[in-house]
């Protein structure tokens, strides 16, 4: 199998008997649960795999955070540290924007690239996790991983980097705040959606037709 996107061929499906996701009938689970109860998860794709429960795949993004924190510390000090003695604190804004801007921009080379060549980010590879096509489990093609990365953790993303900006300023730090509790609300969300899911696909996912699967 060629990837769409070009390059090498991509890994094959984990198995030839994988099963496609279909939507749930209507009145099953995946559908608004007023109690915040979890569907049952549905029996595996293929023999050794199941779909990923939440917790793990929660942690696997802790660990991803970990290391995007330790680059963007390294990359602020640097950056901040250059600024201020070649600008002085007039260039406060200016350094705001510039972090913010690699935060963003960094923070999606990092899952679309390990999502397309290694059909996991570092901290879903440590918990054998993959996310992958949800039709035949193949790898993600690059736009495809865009979608889920913007649906996933583009809002975050933008909510870091704009705070970022919002910092050098009182008044605006206040409108920070108030997108910080938007992006949290939207996790809520994602996170209630893949809960609903039996396959637990959550909102990014079915936006970006993937789902994430665990190695037994």
């Amino acid at each position: 199998m060629t990837d769409p996107a070009g390059g090498a061929p991509t890994p094959p499906p984990p198995s030839g008997n994988w099963q496609a996701p279909q939507p749930p009938p209507a009145g099953a689970p995946g559908g608004f649960n007023p109690n915040f109860q979890q569907a049952p998860v549905e029996v595996g794709p293929a023999p050794g795999i199941v779909y990923a429960d939440l917790v793990t795949r929660i942690i696997a993004y802790v660990i991803d955070g970990i290391i995007l924190g330790v680059v963007w510390t390294l990359v602020w000090g640097i950056l901040v540290g250059s600024l201020l003695l070649t600008a002085g604190f007039g260039m406060v804004f200016i350094i705001g924007l510039v972090i913010g801007a690699l935060w963003l921009v960094g923070s999606a080379v990092y899952f679309v690239y390990t999502w397309t060549t290694m059909r996991a980010s570092p901290g879903q590879k440590i918990l054998k996790l993959e996310t992958v096509n949800a039709a035949d489990g193949a790898t993600l093609t690059q736009p495809q991983a865009i979608r889920r990365w913007a649906f996933l953790f583009g809002p975050a993303a933008a909510g870091y980097a704009l705070s970022a900006v919002f910092g050098s300023s009182l008044t605006l730090a206040f409108l920070g705040l108030l997108l910080n509790l938007a992006v949290i609300a939207y996790t809520i969300y994602l996170l209630y959606t893949a809960s609903q899911s039996s396959k637990r696909q959550g909102f990014h996912d079915v936006q970006a037709g993937t789902v994430v699967i665990k190695h037994l």
